[in-house]
């Protein structure tokens, strides 16, 4: 069931990944959390170039340049999707996070992620990568809200 406001939410490259790569092994959850994107119950969604370059890059190791380029070109051209550039203030924050989290392993990709968040005042994070977006203090989808028959 769909509730009233929906929750905005920043797509990381593990989201994309599996909800474009049919045999990944999360790609059934991805598509619920893409249905449940389309029923209006996340918005307004967002994403980086960071995000979009990691993907890209992992889906032509992984399966194709075809696929990698018709992938990366579905998501530059969506009206869902917004792609929010990474300011220096930006960078810059996630590179102090970066330096200060030095008892943990977490990719720099995902403080960018985690910063662009905070900047836009999302609390909720589409990955696969929920240890790391926990640590950062998200909400990660779908692991804590059991996307697609979690809301009321």
């Amino acid at each position: 069931m769909s509730q009233e406001t929906p929750t905005p939410l920043f797509i990381d490259t593990g989201g994309f990944y599996a909800a474009y790569v049919e045999d990944d092994a999360n790609h059934a959850r991805a598509s619920a959390v893409f249905d449940a994107i389309q029923a209006g119950e996340y918005g307004p969604i967002f994403t980086s170039r960071y995000v979009l370059a990691e993907l890209a890059t992992v889906i032509l190791y992984r399966k194709s340049h075809y696929h990698a380029v018709s992938t990366l070109e579905e998501l530059r051209t969506s009206e869902t999707i917004n792609v929010v550039p990474v300011t220096e203030d930006i960078f810059d924050a996630a590179n102090e996070r970066f330096v200060d989290y030095d008892d943990q392993e977490i990719a720099f990709f995902d403080h960018l992620g985690g910063a662009l968040a905070r900047e836009y005042e999302i609390e909720h994070v589409f990955t696969f990568d929920p240890d790391d977006f926990h640590t950062l203090g998200f909400t990660v989808v779908p692991v804590d809200t059991a996307d697609s028959s979690r809301r009321k």
